[in-house]
């Protein structure tokens, strides 16, 4: 398994691209992060170039949600964008949300005329949209299920399960779901059966411990357990670390790099 850590929630106590350095310094494969269109990305390349360190993957939503069709076109239109930016940083993957999220992570659109029905067959199309778009750049789109319980109030695609049925209804190679192993406990847990059994569905893994979204070790999550399982399945994608610190970044990104690295 490869290991990334995500610079917007870790590492927070430096500056934005001495991030990067330290990521590498501290034996990670990759860093990822959230939104490109605030960032000098120009910069993060070259400070990820010379560091020599890849970039494992950053969201790719522009503006409107997959939810409603009357977002549609602006939503695939930002698509198209990020594909462009991950061409040019390198990168070979970016997440995919189902919703909007604002400055505060919190879900900016809902739409309480459209039923679940819906809603499904909206978000359904759209990805089928887009992932011809997304073979033909050759990036990799990752949907993200986000719990509504804790952190992400109205979030459309809150369920693993969800996300495993639309992508295999979508059967591309450059769809896949990004399981996120705190929001899944938050949401709906058996997380080791649910990783294992959708392997050929999961193109990347985030780790966070519940309560709290924090670092490995600090809830009631066993990610010894957990990742050893993920390992010996064959599982050799990107597992990030996308938690908040309960101790000072470094500590608590050494602790759970070796728990990846095994």
């Amino acid at each position: 398994m490869k290991a990334s850590v995500c610079i917007e929630m870790i590492y927070t106590e430096y500056p934005f691209l001495d991030r990067i350095k330290i990521a590498k310094d501290q034996g990670f494969d990759a860093i990822e992060f959230w939104n490109w269109d605030n960032k000098d990305m120009p910069a993060i390349k070259k400070t990820a170039q010379a560091a020599g360190i890849d970039i494992a993957t950053f969201q790719s939503n522009r503006g409107g949600t997959l939810i409603h069709p009357d977002h549609r076109e602006n939503f695939v239109s930002g698509i198209k964008e990020s594909l462009d930016m991950a061409n040019q940083m390198d990168c070979s993957s970016m997440f995919i949300l189902t919703d909007e999220l604002g400055d505060d992570r919190s879900v900016k659109f809902q739409f309480p005329e459209l039923d679940e029905e819906e809603k499904y067959t909206n978000v359904l199309e759209g990805l089928k949209e887009i992932a011809p778009l997304a073979e033909g750049a050759g990036v990799t789109l990752v949907l993200e299920p986000l719990n509504n319980l804790v952190d992400h109030a109205g979030y459309w695609l809150k369920h693993a399960d969800v996300g495993f049925e639309i992508i295999r209804k979508i059967d591309s190679p450059n769809i896949k779901l990004l399981f996120d192993i705190y929001h899944q406990q938050v949401t709906e847990g058996n997380i080791i059966e649910r990783l294992i059994g959708n392997l050929d569905v999961i193109g990347h893994v985030h780790v966070a411990d519940v309560p709290g979204r924090h670092e490995p070790g600090t809830g009631e999550l066993n990610f010894g357990v957990i990742l050893d399982k993920l390992q010996k399945a064959g599982y050799d994608r990107f597992v990030g670390l996308e938690f908040e610190p309960t101790v000072e970044s470094k500590d608590a990104a050494a602790a759970s790099l070796q728990l990846i690295k095994g």
